[in-house]
């Protein structure tokens, strides 16, 4: 029955999978179980330990199967460095997806363990052993997070992540893996499993064109908003600490924007939401703001940002791509925008503009309240061999967040967080409209439309959390 959830999966928790996997030359970090040969671990230095207690990763046996268990010991920032093996490094040109088998005890979902709504593993890629030595999974050339907050708890989950790095990084040193790294609460007494962890392909070609704005030194910024300026050209504060991932940086043709009251505001600004713990999942996407890092944040009342010159692979007579949208949250901003009603129906304005001239809509969508994955199709023009991605204004501001172009299609396949047979929500409608549920606590009130609900919506769907940390949904209607 709750497949109707489906109908809804822009505003529900989502996994993005892409292309088949291709298993076939696997790199392991961790296999069945346990610690592949492929690594070995990184001692820290006397002077650096002090009375400090590192995290460890090791084998272990639980229940008669064998596991690698995460023990952070101690709140110290000392993660786990895993160095490769110098005849057998990973290479990114080849194995650039993640896949990561893990499972967290239920304690470890609940809110204390981090202040705020940041992800609990944390994956850097180092590509020196300088970098390897600076104990930072944010100082990574390349780093990816995975959220298991608002996951299952006490079971195997297994996610995939595309590797966003820089063209230029392809073998790398080794990576530092972290877990929970503000747990406010003393020493953890129950620590994550893991299965499997291994760097795989997509079969066929790798993607031509990534970027997700998580330059070098973007990671451990906590304000809401970034000036990125530097990375075009003149101006900024960050220049020479991060770069686009993608290798091409934006043609824009100012240095700042004006508003009414002659407020200023940088030309290139990288978003980062950063709200406590209390509002949980923010949007009801299943994806939180930290765990994306930053996003592309695209105003109105400005000129479009336009990456140019993005090169098309040679015999591709099709390009795919996929990105994350959703509407800016910037309540707290200068800029005024539109109403949200007023342009919820409003095709997002991202063009592709091929150098043989013609201009092409990316895809037929709609700016959502909560982080959507867009997903365009686009035949190339014949003749064709690079295009300009560009990013025009709309009525509202929105933010935009790893993008991946291919030459092979890229599928979106949802996978919902909220399950329909998880368990049978008990829930009725009481005499004053709202919804009491029995057998667990509500996550959040979706309408018809997938954005969250208000008293006036009749039909709705309620997302509803129950004691074991298990996800489902019920379809109700009130009075």
């Amino acid at each position: 029955m709750k497949k109707l959830i489906i109908t809804l999966a822009s505003a529900l928790a989502s996994l993005t999978a892409f292309a088949e996997l291709d298993y076939s030359n696997p790199y392991w970090i961790v296999k069945d179980g346990k610690m592949s040969d492929n690594v070995t671990y990184v001692e820290y230095d006397a002077e650096d330990l002090g009375t400090k207690v590192p995290s460890e990763m090791k084998d272990t046996v639980v229940d008669g199967e064998n596991v690698v268990v995460y023990k952070q010991l101690s709140q110290h920032y000392l993660d786990v460095r895993l160095k490769f093996d110098s005849k057998n490094q990973l290479d990114l040109s080849k194995n650039y997806m993640m896949v990561l088998e893990y499972k967290i005890p239920a304690s470890h979902a609940e809110a204390k363990l981090i202040e705020g709504n940041k992800p609990l593993f944390f994956f850097g890629f180092s590509e020196t052993e300088a970098s390897l030595s600076k104990k930072n999974c944010t100082a990574s050339e390349a780093y990816c997070t995975v959220d298991a907050k608002w996951g299952k708890t006490d079971e195997w989950v297994t996610v995939q992540k595309y590797i966003f790095s820089s063209s230029s990084t392809t073998t790398l040193e080794g990576m530092i893996v972290s877990y929970a790294r503000e747990y406010l609460e003393g020493d953890m007494s129950e620590f994550p499993y893991i299965k499997n962890l291994s760097f795989v392909s997509i079969k066929g070609e790798k993607p031509f064109y990534a970027e997700n704005f998580d330059g070098i030194g973007l990671g451990e910024f906590y304000y809401e908003s970034n000036d990125i300026s530097a990375l075009y050209g003149e101006g900024g504060t960050n220049a020479n600490e991060v770069s686009f991932l993608g290798g091409i940086s934006p043609v824009i043709t100012e240095d700042y924007f004006y508003f009414a009251d002659d407020n200023a505001v940088p030309a290139l600004t990288a978003f980062r939401d950063f709200r406590k713990d209390t509002e949980k999942d923010q949007d009801g996407s299943g994806f939180i703001d930290c765990e994306l890092l930053h996003a592309l944040q695209v105003e109105t009342i400005r000129d479009s940002i336009v990456f140019p010159g993005i090169k098309i692979p040679a015999n591709t007579e099709k390009i795919y791509s996929q990105m994350l949208i959703k509407k800016h949250k910037n309540e707290k901003h200068i800029w005024k925008d539109a109403k949200y009603d007023d342009v919820a129906n409003d095709d997002v304005p991202i063009l592709v503009r091929f150098n043989t001239g013609e201009t092409v809509d990316l895809a037929k969508d709609t700016i959502k309240l909560v982080w959507t994955a867009m997903n365009g199709e686009v035949d190339v023009p014949e003749g064709a061999t690079s295009f300009d991605l560009v990013f025009k204004p709309a009525k509202v501001g929105y933010l935009v967040d790893n993008i991946i172009f291919s030459a092979q299609k890229v599928t979106d396949v949802k996978v919902d967080q909220v399950e329909a047979d998880a368990f049978e929500v008990v829930a009725y409608v009481d005499e004053n409209g709202d919804i009491v549920v029995v057998n667990g606590e509500i996550v959040a009130v979706y309408n018809i439309d997938g954005r969250t609900a208000s008293k006036n919506d009749k039909a709705v769907v309620v997302v509803v959390k129950n004691e074991k940390g298990q996800l489902a949904s019920k379809v109700m209607l009130r009075k």
